[in-house]
Parts: structure tokens; C-alpha cells; sequence
């Protein structure tokens, strides 16, 4: 009896979808991986949804990913190395970081293949940096073209779970402020040398550092929920429930989904 209660509790669950990565070995190709990150993986079970983790196909095919985007309820996209820069029209920058082109083109058929189902998406630092990129707008491939430091937004990674880097201000009448309808301010912690430097046609903002840096924005249209956050919430809800909020209402939209499934 019990394990049907259980059953029918996992049944409600949605399911959602993050995307691995690969991560090129220069020395030795054949230690190559495919990773998914674990705190996304916490954040997502302790908001109640089951992650299961897409990898990067070793051969694209549209097809494949089709039918990986039409097993989940929600899609989150994960950080990680550097977009590369052809996806929104530019050529490499000296101040670059790594990218993987094959890693790319994979995220960009999952968003593709989520948007045509309307399948909620949640992007989080490189992730929100790729919506971006998908609907037309352009990122600054290192925060010094936009006349920045850097390191006023890339904190150690050995200290990123522990300490807030710098300060957001909500935008009203926005995604976050209905996420947190009793600030107006939010610390964040910060691990990224790219930003948005045009925003894609038909986003808001919802947050922005002091520096003017986009720091949250969401798809103004009401067919489908795309959130995307540059700060890393998926680290500290392993320690305390502040950002939560970001995480709950992307299950909701999920369970949404799943209730309505086309």
C-alpha cells in the first residue's frame, strides 16, 4: 500500500532536464567528460522535482534531443565554460575563456526543442547568458569590453558557497520581485567574466548589479515561463532556503506542464 502512495507522489513529481557539459582534457582526449553539476542536481530534488541529467551527444542529432526534451516537464541550463562567440556573430576576443563548440550546439538544440513545446526553462549564469544568445541578443565575451574588472564578479570558486560577492536591485513588477515580494535588494554571489551587452528582443530585466550589469531577466511572453539568473542560487540552497523561491516557482511551472502536457 505504501509503495503505491509512493509511487502515485513520484508520479506528480515533473521531471526536469539538465543539460551535461563536456570538458576538454588538453592533454588526453580520452579522459574527456560529460558532467552535470551537483548543487543543480540538490536544488532541483529539494524543490521537489526528479533531475535527470541530458548528455552532450557524442553525434548531433536533432531527432536524439527531440526525444531527450520530450521525456521532461522543465529544462534547466547549467553554467559553465565560455559560450563561443559565433553563436551571437562575433569573432574570438583575446580575454576568451574556453568553449566547447559541441557542448554549444547541443544547449542550443535543447532550448530550441523546449521553446517549440513550451517547456519551462531556467537558466543560470551561463545558462541565462545562452537564452540569451538563442533569441538574438549578444553577450561581451570578458566584462573589460564593457569596461569592467573582471574580478568585481568572479569570486574564488573555493569561496563561492560561503560568502555573497556583490548586490542586486529587483526590478518591480518583475519575475524575482513576485519571488521575493519583500525586497527590493538581494545579496548574490557571483562567478562569471561574461554579461549580457544586448538584450534579447521580447526580455525584461528583473535585476541589475550596482555596475549596470544584467544580473536576472525573463521572456516577456505568457505561453511559456524562461527565467534566467547570472548569480549561482543553486549553491547556497545547499546551506539555507533564501534563494528557494527561484527554484519552487520553476517546479511549479513544471508541475504545470506536466498537468497540461500537449
Amino acid at each position: 500500500m505504501s509503495s503505491t502512495l509512493e509511487q502515485k507522489s513520484i508520479n506528480k513529481q515533473p521531471i526536469i532536464g539538465i543539460n551535461g557539459m563536456r570538458i576538454p582534457d588538453d592533454l588526453q582526449e580520452i579522459s574527456q567528460v560529460d558532467k552535470v553539476n551537483i548543487h543543480y542536481i540538490g536544488a532541483i530534488q529539494k524543490s521537489g522535482g526528479i533531475p535527470i541529467s541530458l548528455p552532450v551527444l557524442e553525434e548531433f542529432n536533432e531527432k536524439t534531443i527531440k526525444s531527450q526534451i520530450e521525456i521532461i516537464d522543465g529544462l534547466l541550463i547549467e553554467g559553465g565554460l565560455d559560450i563561443c562567440p559565433t553563436f551571437y556573430g562575433e569573432e574570438p576576443k583575446p580575454e576568451l575563456d574556453k568553449v566547447d563548440f559541441k557542448t554549444d550546439k547541443f544547449i542550443f538544440e535543447l532550448i530550441n526543442q523546449a521553446v517549440n513545446r513550451k517547456i519551462p526553462i531556467l537558466g543560470i549564469c551561463k545558462g541565462m547568458q545562452f537564452i540569451n544568445v538563442f533569441f538574438g541578443g549578444t553577450l561581451y565575451q570578458d566584462l573589460k569590453y564593457a569596461g569592467l574588472d573582471s574580478n568585481s564578479h568572479r569570486q574564488l570558486s573555493s569561496n563561492i558557497n560561503d560568502y555573497y560577492k556583490h548586490e542586486i536591485t529587483i526590478e518591480k513588477d518583475s519575475f524575482l520581485s513576485k519571488m521575493f515580494p519583500d525586497k527590493e535588494v538581494l545579496n548574490v554571489n557571483s562567478y562569471h567574466h561574461q554579461a549580457i551587452k544586448d538584450l534579447a528582443k521580447g526580455f525584461l530585466v528583473d535585476a541589475k548589479s550596482p555596475d549596470g550589469i544584467i544580473e536576472a531577466i525573463h521572456l516577456n511572453n505568457e505561453n511559456q515561463w524562461i527565467f534566467g539568473v547570472q548569480w549561482h542560487p543553486e549553491r547556497q540552497v545547499r546551506f539555507n532556503d533564501e534563494f528557494m523561491p527561484i527554484f519552487n516557482d520553476f517546479i511549479d511551472q513544471s508541475k504545470t506542464f506536466k498537468n497540461n502536457r500537449p
